[in-house]
């Protein structure tokens, strides 16, 4: 009896955790009552699907949900919906789950913000606000990548980088000086085949990925693979200027950051395909039209634990897995998907 129970614990938070994360591509409008926390006060979760990560409890007053300013955006992104967040100085750091990215492949975002003042910060102390994030080897701490760096250069000027870790030492060229209660559109992106950070600070949205100057070019950090989240850093009073942040978009793709999801044209789309048998046990097969140029198996907590490339059949051999609830991911031509996978 003690271990059925376990078992049904088990798949219960196997199913709860499916539910946290949000799929691809995303668009996050904090469409949340105005006033209210992003992390609820004493828990780990919070709005939408945002989280802390290893069963860390809300403490702060920030990130907090006000009402939307009027964006200046740049032509063609679509108009702002919903709320908008503010934070500034130190307080909670939440993340929003995503499917792990693998081994392969790019990792775009876009948001617009604006720093409404700076005063208590220190001059040129620079501090990340926003990054992509996986959990580090130790179970216990987050590796990041794709750091968007802030620098106050005067009490009304501060620029932007983009690094492939939180290495201050590292970044992108930085931007010129950006000023004060204006409003930036930006789009970061991580090349995961070739650990290249970059970023774009008001391109032009016209449906073509422009090039870009503040591009990483780090040796000394390793790929970073299986990412699994977006995270906020709020550091401290001396260094997080007060930031209202909206517009939230996570995709596969460079049209997938600059429209809505229903009207992105996503160069990587979701394709349809079934998983038989399932529940499975030594094989499992592929059922879709289409070559297979990747299939990927993960555990719920985001660990790649198999990975086949250009697999010459669709019947997966899973004989070296434990009995479990897995994650499949298949990429075939220009499509990808998911789906979840009971071994026995």
């Amino acid at each position: 009896m003690k271990t059925k129970l376990s078992i049904l614990s088990a798949l219960l938070l196997a199913a709860s955790s499916i539910q946290a994360q949000v799929t691809l591509p995303y668009y996050e409008s904090f469409n949340y009552p105005v006033g209210t926390t992003l992390i609820t006060s004493g828990t780990s979760s919070g709005l939408g699907g945002w989280t802390l990560p290893f069963s860390g409890l809300g403490s702060s007053p920030d990130p907090v949900v006000i009402a939307s300013p009027t964006w200046a955006l740049p032509t063609n992104l679509p108009s702002a919906a919903g709320n908008a967040l503010e934070f500034v100085g130190s307080g909670d750091d939440p993340v929003l789950t995503i499917p792990n990215q693998g081994a392969t492949g790019k990792l775009y975002s876009s948001f617009v913000f604006r720093v409404t003042e700076q005063a208590a910060v220190s001059a040129n102390s620079p501090v990340y606000f926003y990054s992509f994030a996986k959990v580090a080897s130790n179970g216990t701490s987050l590796n990041y990548t794709s750091c968007v760096y802030f620098t106050k250069l005067d009490d009304n000027t501060f620029n932007l980088k983009v690094s492939e870790n939180n290495n201050t030492n590292n970044p992108s060229p930085a931007t010129g000086a950006l000023t004060l209660n204006t409003d930036y559109f930006i789009v970061v992106a991580y090349d995961i085949d070739n650990a290249v950070s970059s970023m774009w600070v008001n391109p032009v949205v016209n449906g073509t990925e422009p090039a870009t100057t503040f591009v990483t070019n780090e040796t000394a950090t390793s790929t970073r693979t299986d990412l699994t989240m977006v995270r906020l850093n709020l550091d401290s009073n001396a260094k997080t200027p007060t930031i209202i942040f909206d517009e939230l978009r996570v995709g596969n793709s460079w049209d997938s950051v600059i429209a809505n999801p229903t009207m992105a044209v996503n160069n990587t789309t979701k394709s349809t395909f079934n998983l038989y048998p399932n529940p499975a046990n030594e094989f499992f097969t592929v059922e879709n039209d289409k070559p297979l140029n990747a299939v990927s198996i993960y555990t719920l907590d985001g660990r790649l634990v198999k990975t086949i490339n250009n697999p010459a059949s669709k019947k997966i051999d899973i004989s070296s897995l434990s009995k479990g609830v897995y994650m499949v991911k298949v990429k075939s031509d220009n499509t990808e998907s998911t789906r979840k996978l009971i071994v026995n």
